[in-house]
C-alpha cells in the first residue's frame, strides 16, 4: 500500500474557503435585541454547564466489510489549514489500517483546485473520492464526472445538493451525530456558544456577533446562537459584522472587525463561527482594542493554535470544538458503508466547549472530549477484513 500527496502549497488563504463568492464585509449596527419580549431569564450556571458538557457520542457498533486494496482520493479544501489537512491526513491514517492505497491531492481553497483534484482522482480510477468540507455546489461537473465512472463520492463534513429528479450528488455524506441534519448539528454548536456567553456575563450579555455567509454552516451557527439566546431576557445582541473570505485573503479582516468593535462600544462578548479568523486579525484586533480583560470572546472549531490561544489567553477565551481526526475516519467508515451497500449511520462526533479551566487539551496536543473516545479502536472492532 502505499500513501501519496499531489499538488503545492498555493498561496496562504487564510481561513476555511468554502466558497469564494464573497462580497466585502458588513456591519450592522443596534439589531433588534435577542431576548424575546416576555421570555423567562436562564440560569447562567446551569447555561455553562451545557456548554461544557456539551453532546458526545460514540461510532457504530454494526459491522461493515473492509476490503482490501481499495485506491482511495482525498480532495482537501487546502492542506495548507489544519481545518482541511487533519481530517484530509485521517482519511490516509484510517485507510492504512485497512489496507487502502490513498492519495492526498490538494484543492488550495479554491473551486478550481476543488474540481481539478476531484478530476484527477477520476482520471487516476479511484474507486473513492472523499472531498472534506465543501459544499458541493462548488463543483457539480466533476462529482457528475465522478458518478458517470461509477465512482464512491464521500462529502466528510460536506453539504449535498441535488440533481435531476431530487437525487442527491454525493454517493453519501458523513453524518455527524444521532438524529441530527448537517444544519441541525452546526445549530448545536451555536447554540453552545450562546450557552457559554451567557454563563460568562451572568445572563448580561451584550454581544457582537461576527456572521459568515460563505459556506451554509455560517447562517446555520448564526440560527443556532441566536434561537438560544432569545431565551434570555437579558441578553442582546447590540451590533452584527459579516465577514469574509475575501476579507482574510485580502487582509482587510482585522479592520473591518476593528470598526465593528469601536462601533459597539457597550459590547461585553464576542461570538465568531470560524476559529482561523482569530490567527489573521480577530485576536490582535482585540488586544489593541485595549477591552481584551472586558470582553467573553468564544470561536469555533477547536484547532490546536486556537486552543493555545485560549491557553495563553490571547483574546480568545473559549471555542466550541470538535474532534477533526474523528470526522475523517467517519468517512472512511461512511464510504465502507456504501460499498458494502449498508445504510449510512452515525458518527458520534459532538461539540465541547472549551476554555481555560474546562475540556482545554494539555500544549501540544488537538483537542480530545472529556470524557475521552477512543474512536479509532471502536471503528477498529467494526471494520471487518474480508
Amino acid at each position: 500500500m502505499t500513501t501519496k500527496r499531489v499538488g503545492a502549497f498555493g498561496a496562504l488563504i487564510t481561513v476555511l474557503a468554502l466558497s469564494t463568492s464573497a462580497c466585502g464585509g458588513s456591519t450592522t449596527s443596534s439589531p433588534a435585541n435577542a431576548g424575546a419580549e416576555g421570555a423567562s431569564n436562564v440560569d447562567a450556571q446551569a447555561s455553562l454547564a451545557a456548554a461544557y458538557e456539551g453532546i458526545a457520542g460514540k461510532p457504530p457498533t454494526q459491522s461493515v466489510p473492509a476490503e482490501p486494496g481499495v485506491k482511495a482520493w482525498v480532495v482537501s479544501c487546502g492542506q495548507m489549514l489544519s481545518t482541511c489537512s487533519v481530517p484530509s491526513d485521517a482519511i490516509v491514517e484510517a485507510g492504512e489500517t485497512i489496507g487502502w492505497d490513498t492519495t492526498i491531492c490538494d484543492g488550495k481553497l479554491a473551486p478550481e483546485g476543488w474540481s481539478a483534484c476531484i478530476r484527477q482522482g477520476v482520471a487516476e480510477k479511484a474507486q473513492v473520492i472523499f472531498v472534506i468540507g465543501q459544499d458541493c455546489s462548488s463543483f457539480v461537473g466533476p462529482l457528475q464526472e465522478a458518478r458517470s465512472a461509477g465512482i464512491t463520492t464521500i462529502g466528510v463534513g460536506a453539504n449535498d445538493c441535488d440533481v435531476s429528479g431530487g437525487e442527491k450528488l454525493f454517493s453519501a455524506i458523513t453524518q455527524r451525530y444521532e438524529n441530527m441534519t448537517n444544519e441541525q448539528w452546526w445549530n448545536e454548536l451555536g447554540k453552545l456558544q450562546a450557552n457559554w456567553l451567557i454563563g460568562k456575563t451572568d445572563g448580561n450579555l451584550k454581544l457582537l456577533e461576527v456572521k459568515m455567509e460563505d459556506a451554509r454552516f455560517g447562517p446555520w451557527i448564526s440560527e443556532g446562537l441566536e434561537a438560544e439566546l432569545k431565551k434570555c431576557a437579558t441578553c442582546e445582541v447590540t451590533s452584527a459584522v459579516t465577514l469574509t473570505n475575501l476579507d482574510s485573503a485580502s487582509g482587510a479582516l482585522g479592520q473591518k472587525f476593528s470598526s465593528a468593535l469601536l462601533g459597539a462600544p457597550t459590547a461585553n462578548a464576542v461570538a465568531v463561527p470560524l476559529d482561523p479568523w482569530f490567527l489573521v486579525g480577530l485576536s490582535q484586533a482585540i488586544q489593541s482594542s485595549g477591552r481584551a480583560d472586558g470582553l467573553a470572546v468564544i470561536g469555533a472549531f477547536g484547532q490546536e493554535a486556537n486552543t493555545d490561544l485560549v491557553r495563553g489567553g490571547q483574546a480568545q477565551d473559549a471555542t466550541a470544538a470538535f474532534d477533526q481526526v474523528w470526522e475523517g475516519w467517519s468517512g472512511v467508515d461512511t464510504a465502507l458503508r456504501v460499498l458494502a451497500k449498508q445504510p449510512v449511520l452515525p458518527a458520534g462526533i459532538g461539540i465541547q466547549v472549551v476554555d481555560a479551566d474546562n475540556n482545554l487539551p494539555a500544549a501540544g496536543s488537538t483537542f480530545t472530549y472529556v470524557p475521552e473516545v477512543d474512536f479509532k479502536s471502536l471503528y477498529g472492532a467494526v471494520w471487518t477484513q474480508k
